[in-house]
């Protein structure tokens, strides 16, 4: 059997390299869990600007036969690094815009009311700003008012107000800095500046104001569809997507549908699999715009659909159904279904105290769809990937087993 994976990543900065330990390492147990052999080729790192900023190969010796698959990690590094490369000040104004747009469109009340953990990770960065500009800004304000009327009780009136609003500014300038650099130590800890960023690129998104981002889609729509006609007719296409990829991938399969319509009916089998999904992160901006009419294109296509998340995940709001929330472009006579929807059930899938030591590291926890699982009923990105059965019989094998 052989299968082609296409993954797209989520709003993710780091080099490739870093994140592939993880399927490396991971790689590894599946195959002793599983008791079988198996061997991962080494990473192929290529420009952002390619179709694949990652490439790799697995092949594995399955009881049944050899299965080989080919994974392509579709690469927007590019797009997101200029988010990172923004001033502090540039990026608070950008931020406090977009969440503005967000609780306009009443996205926050929507998504407290379908997840409310899920809804306290979307308010988290807009909290955590506020909470940064009172720390860094308060604090001088407040030194202001006694060091003038310490300057004013010893100086003569003609110095004092000059020489306190210098050691005023010099403190103040200090006081920054040393908090920048003390934000800057925090951030791998509580990634403020990275969901900051995330929501600006959500909002120009959400609004067709992201023309690289819009040109990256485009060109994985047409890249994918060259793909298919180079694969072989039995070979299996696998499209899987992860964390604010999940949106993404909405966009490039609707793009792949416009240029393709029978894409998810080829011959030789086509899944597609979205990972601890962020639809509401996006969709909280509208469900009337070019969101909806992605999911729409989607929804109407009759692809086979997997959204698997998890209720121990905040950070994926998988409790919403994103055909009946966002595909409004839909007509009152077209009743199409949800994606075949479960839980990746993370306390079954993961030793014990595993389990414990990842159940407050939100940021960690939200990468277990990449951990191999130790109940082989369960979904397994692995078996998903290079399993030696069609990808649809799996989830759908899956998604029968009882809690």
């Amino acid at each position: 059997m052989k299968r082609l994976v296409i993954y797209c990543p989520g709003y993710d900065i780091r080099p490739v390299k870093q994140t592939f330990g993880l399927i490396n390492r991971e790689f590894s147990a599946f195959l002793k869990l599983r008791r079988i052999t198996g061997a991962l080729s080494d990473l192929e790192d290529r420009p952002a600007c390619q179709l694949a900023s990652a490439k790799w190969e697995v092949q594995v010796e399955w009881p049944s036969g050899p299965v080989t698959a080919r994974f392509l990690q579709l690469g927007w590094r590019d797009v997101i690094k200029p988010d990172f490369q923004r001033s502090w000040p540039r990026m608070a104004v950008d931020a406090i815009r977009s969440f503005w747009l967000y609780a306009r469109a009443d996205g926050y009340r929507a998504v407290l009311k379908s997840n409310w953990a899920h809804g306290l990770f979307c308010l988290y960065p807009a909290v955590g700003l506020v909470l940064w500009i009172l720390v860094a800004f308060v604090p001088p304000l407040l030194f202001a008012i006694p060091a003038f009327r310490l300057a004013n009780s010893l100086l003569p009136d003609e110095t004092s107000g000059l020489f306190a609003g210098a050691i005023v500014v010099g403190a103040s300038c200090l006081w920054i800095a040393a908090f920048q650099r003390f934000m800057s130590w925090l951030e791998p800890r509580i990634y403020l500046r990275y969901l900051i960023n995330s929501w600006h690129f959500m909002a120009r998104l959400a609004h067709q104001k992201h023309g690289p981002m819009q040109s990256k889609i485009e060109e994985f729509a047409e890249k994918i569809v060259a793909l298919e006609a180079q694969a072989d007719a039995d070979e299996e296409i696998v499209f899987v997507s992860h964390s604010c990829g999940t949106f993404v991938a909405i966009y490039i399969l609707a793009a792949i549908l416009q240029r393709r319509p029978g894409f998810g009916q080829r011959r030789g089998g086509f899944a597609f699999v979205t990972l601890g999904p962020a639809f509401d992160c996006l969709g909280g901006f509208g469900n009337q715009g070019s969101f909806s009419e992605a999911m729409s294109a989607v929804a109407r296509s009759d692809v086979d659909w997997t959204d698997i998340y998890s209720p121990h995940d905040p950070i994926c709001g998988g409790r919403t159904p994103p055909v009946a929330r966002y595909a409004t472009m839909l007509s009152n006579t077209e009743t199409r279904p949800e994606p075949r929807r479960y839980s990746a059930r993370i306390p079954d899938r993961m030793p014990k105290e595993l389990l414990n030591h990842l159940r407050y590291r939100f940021f960690k926890l939200h990468f277990c769809y990449f951990f191999a699982s130790i109940r082989p009923d369960l979904f397994d990105f692995y078996e998903l990937t290079f399993g030696p059965k069609k990808a649809r019989d799996m989830l759908e094998a899956w998604s029968r087993v009882k809690s």
